[in-house]
């Protein structure tokens, strides 16, 4: 647990239950299954004394900002407070004792007060991306670091191959992207096909189970993974994750883009690295696509990362 002060939510714990209880509420849970999910959810932290404590001040001091403090958890805080558990590790500094005391005294007034009338809750909104596995859009490159790098008035070509859940739940789409050796927008799958993918990262051979669960066996996780390497001993990874998570948002992506069709014979990079969960997936903004993706491949394609240097990989 990290603290940095004796205020009521400067601590990990603290921020992290505020932030549990008020999210859950945030996805129109009420106000009785927030409050058993995120009790239920941490009795790790609760069979802890010292941060039981905190993790009651924090849903109760959280609950009665918002008028919706219920009578079990203030019963569990104001005990809490009367026990003195929390200011046991605050006794060798004094004068950090007597500030954290007053909080709490000023916790326990403050819950024992009529609390504020119940706030409104907003509910997340949700987008979900309406691209389907296959579709294939154009992106012309036109910007002053387009021209910079002589790319200018090429076309990105964007295929959707997945999705994935960005927080809180909306859907956003995985994709691959080649790019154009002229400003001649494909017309077939075919002439898809001939162009050249766009590499977005690569990893180290002893990196490949990054991400990997300790709770599922590694076989069942790489089952059917490759991690064949390049010629540099290194794992090319070419997928990336595009983060678009509003309707306005994508209506305004959407603008920029020119819909080519749905394809299902696209050939993937014969030698590709795809990382066991898609969180460690390369992200990019709509709105950086195209800086993002020159970066890309200047550093990949064109070889001019240092990682491409021998000495930088051993």
């Amino acid at each position: 647990m990290g603290t940095w002060g004796v205020n009521l939510y400067q601590d990990d714990t603290t921020l992290d239950v505020k932030d549990t209880y008020k999210d859950k509420l945030h996805r129109g849970k009420t106000n009785k299954e927030a409050t058993e999910e995120t009790i239920e959810e941490n009795q790790d932290m609760l069979e802890d004394i010292e941060e039981a404590s905190l993790f009651w001040f924090a849903l109760a001091e959280t609950q009665w900002r918002l008028g919706r403090l219920e009578e079990d958890v203030k019963k569990e805080a104001l005990k809490c407070i009367e026990e003195g558990t929390d200011l046991e590790r605050w006794k060798e500094d004094i004068s950090l004792y007597e500030r954290r005391k007053k909080v709490l005294e000023e916790l326990k007034e403050k819950l024992l007060s009529p609390q504020p009338p119940e706030k409104k809750i907003s509910k997340y909104r949700i987008y979900k991306c309406e691209w389907k596995i296959g579709d294939v859009f154009a992106y012309k490159l036109k910007s002053e670091y387009a021209e910079q790098n002589q790319l200018k008035d090429k076309y990105l070509i964007i295929q959707k191959v997945d999705e994935t859940i960005w927080w809180p739940e909306h859907t956003i789409p995985i994709v691959r992207v080649k790019i154009t050796e002229n400003d001649i927008i494909p017309k077939t799958e075919e002439e898809i096909n001939k162009l050249k993918y766009i590499q977005t990262s690569t990893c180290f051979f002893r990196d490949r189970f990054a991400g990997s669960s300790a709770i599922i066996p590694l076989e069942e996780q790489i089952k059917g993974m490759s991690f064949e390497t390049d010629e540099y001993g290194l794992l090319p990874e070419y997928q990336l994750t595009i983060i678009v998570t509003s309707k306005s948002a994508a209506n305004k992506f959407k603008e920029e883009l020119i819909y080519l069709g749905n394809y299902t014979n696209i050939k993937p990079p014969k030698i590709e690295f795809i990382p066991i969960t898609k969180m460690n997936l390369n992200t990019i903004r709509w709105q950086d696509l195209e800086t993002e993706l020159i970066d890309s491949y200047l550093l990949h394609n064109m070889r001019q990362s240092p990682i491409y240097k021998k000495e930088q990989r051993n």
